[in-house]
């Protein structure tokens, strides 16, 4: 579906970039851009920009790989600037996004599974929910609070197993103490370990906020492992060279923002199948010194958007592939930001595992403690929102939609959540990122202040 509205939207302003093509002589895309010229359907599916057809005016202005909605835009006040390869300054703060946590507001979150009187009152995932579950059922949660001696328990593993002993759902708590089971079940047991401490606690299906104390428990590490996630097939075209420079300054600024914390980054880049690199993964290493700040810099930087051809993408293996990396088994801060347009593939068949797949990968992610915060860009529809939003409720993570209000990209879609406040998408992750590690988030700031 979003090929075909680039599709629609390349037909309306093709005779506009012939026009300005026989005037210029053509704008060609250097080495650092889609290595394609701007006319044209870009190698391995989507279709260039259009000039006109989203709010925030149309696109005037083309510089190597950056594509800039409306007026050439200037940087916002304050932001940092980061210079590409070929030697051009990029601007980062431009992009706008928004954040949502449904763990937060669970109430609201069980409204978009109700049943109405009549089928346009119906919750907006009901469909989803009755008819293709992808596996989740995240309508009935229990909350478990972890403390030792009146302090939070960061990283402790909390374990669900029904009647017959059965394991239903694992979670580990965050540096807050909290962790978020989704076990299915009405009975069972709950147990709580942290080092050699252990306490297990009946659930009877009544009280769904439960505390838990531990005689002791393990230190919280000082150590974030960060990992980005990032798809570059063709339709990211529109943003991704924006997204880089954003995820470059985020990278700096985690880097230098506490010198007594190590932060391990790690980066995988997905397309699809049949796409010649289907996969790019640079491994954990410490950005804490500029080596290696240097180093995972560079392979941000020289990611290009190519291939895709269809709407899905190799979601769900990329985060299979993702759950199969080193993570350890200690109490550090373990996040996930991924960044992407489109759902994992649908099965088909019996001989499919696509929803199986993905479904796995959020669960192991839950239990090893991995918050997924996924970040949707232009072209993401309701199914990839719904699975997005579930992987993030699963995972104690946030969900992150980039927004229109910058004018940069195609449009995006809305959620339509009430009173979110609009970031600077840079300033966001960086939020994010600070409050998992200390468990107390700071207030949004709005992208115009």
């Amino acid at each position: 579906m979003k090929l075909f509205k680039k599709f629609l939207a390349f037909l309306i302003s093709l005779c506009v970039i012939v026009s300005l093509a026989s005037c210029a002589g053509g704008y060609t895309m250097d080495e650092g851009g889609f290595g394609a010229d701007i006319v044209g359907e870009i190698p391995g599916g989507g279709y260039a920009p259009s000039l006109e057809g989203y709010e925030g005016g149309v696109i005037s202005k083309i510089e190597g790989d950056a594509v800039t909605g409306g007026e050439p835009v200037e940087p916002a006040e304050g932001a940092g600037k980061d210079t590409s390869e070929n030697g051009q300054v990029k601007p980062a703060g431009l992009i706008t996004a928004a954040a949502w946590n449904d763990n937060t507001y669970y109430s609201f979150w069980q409204s978009l599974f109700v049943k109405g009187q009549e089928g346009e009152e119906d919750g907006k995932f009901l469909n989803f929910y009755e008819k293709n579950r992808w596996g989740f059922d995240s309508t009935q949660r229990v909350k478990i609070t972890v403390r030792s001696n009146e302090n939070p328990v960061c990283g402790a593993a909390v374990v669900f197993a029904d009647d017959e002993g059965e394991e239903r759902f694992a979670a580990k708590t965050g540096a807050d103490g909290v962790a978020y089971l989704f076990p299915e079940t009405s009975k069972g047991k709950i147990t709580v370990k942290s080092g050699e401490y252990t306490e297990t606690v009946e659930y009877d299906g009544e009280d769904n906020d439960l505390e838990v104390a531990l005689g002791g428990a393990e230190t919280k590490r000082n150590t974030i492992k960060l990992m980005f996630v990032v798809d570059v097939t063709g339709s990211m075209g529109d943003e991704l060279t924006y997204l880089q420079t954003e995820l470059d300054d985020v990278i700096k600024r985690i880097a230098a923002f506490d010198d007594q914390t190590r932060i391990d980054l790690a980066l995988l880049f997905y397309r699809d199948d049949g796409d010649t690199e289907k996969f790019a993964y640079f491994d954990f290493t410490c950005v804490n010194t500029e080596e290696g700040l240097e180093y995972q810099l560079k392979n941000l930087r020289k990611q290009r958007v190519e291939g895709g051809g269809d709407y899905p993408e190799a979601v769900d293996e990329a985060l299979e592939m993702a759950m199969g990396k080193e993570w350890g088994e200690d109490t550090s801060t373990k996040l996930i930001f991924h960044v992407l347009d489109a759902p994992p593939h649908s099965n088909r068949g019996p001989q499919d595992n696509y929803e199986q797949r993905f479904e796995k990968a959020v669960r192991k992610a839950a239990a090893t403690g991995i918050r997924i915060c996924p970040v949707i860009c232009s072209g993401a529809d309701t199914l990839c929102e719904y699975l997005m939003r579930q992987a993030a409720i699963y995972t104690a993570g946030t969900f992150v939609f980039v927004t229109d209000d910058s004018g940069i990209g195609l449009p995006h879609h809305d959620p339509e959540l009430p009173n979110v406040v609009v970031e600077k998408l840079n300033d966001l992750i960086v939020r994010l990122i600070k409050g998992y590690h200390s468990g107390e988030f700071e207030a949004p700031v709005s992208w115009k202040e």
